[in-house]
């Protein structure tokens, strides 16, 4: 009696660890020939997180030679900063390299409102389901436009 009570509370805890698994976060890295980078954490198709990581000219971003550096700075908080980071969800980060910007784009998905990311440009409408963002979708579209993905 007592082996096969044991053998019952055996078996319901394997349960919740195969449950857990099919729920995992997968990480889909895509990269591209102008060294644009993006990466994905989804639950199947679900995207939770998405991070770009690209570089953007001086010029793109109205940064003229005679500027000084706090000059540029500003500049470019003008133009990215500001712009996105008021926008629930979404992150941006910059660096300066050589005569180009680096950017860093987050979005987490769970806390941004999708309609939101549409209207600024950050995402697709043809990514986006009525309550999430679709990983199959996302994938597609970036690697019509040349990205090549890795899941990690």
């Amino acid at each position: 009696m007592s082996d096969l009570t044991h053998q019952k509370s055996k078996s319901t805890e394997k349960a919740p660890v195969t449950v857990k698994k099919t729920n995992k976060v997968k990480v889909i890295d895509c990269k591209n020939d102008s060294s644009q980078q993006v990466t994905f954490e989804a639950k199947g198709d679900k995207i939770q997180k998405m991070t770009q990581k690209f570089t953007m000219g001086f010029s793109d971003l109205g940064i003229t030679e005679d500027m000084n550096s706090e000059q540029i700075q500003s500049k470019i908080n003008s133009s990215l900063d500001d712009k996105y980071n008021s926008i629930e969800g979404v992150h941006v980060s910059t660096q300066l390299k050589d005569k180009q910007v680096e950017v860093t784009l987050e979005m987490d998905f769970k806390t941004a409102n999708i309609d939101m990311l549409i209207e600024n440009n950050l995402l697709d409408k043809g990514e986006a389901q009525s309550d999430y963002v679709s990983l199959k979708k996302t994938q597609n579209a970036f690697k019509k436009e040349g990205f090549a993905c890795i899941t990690k």
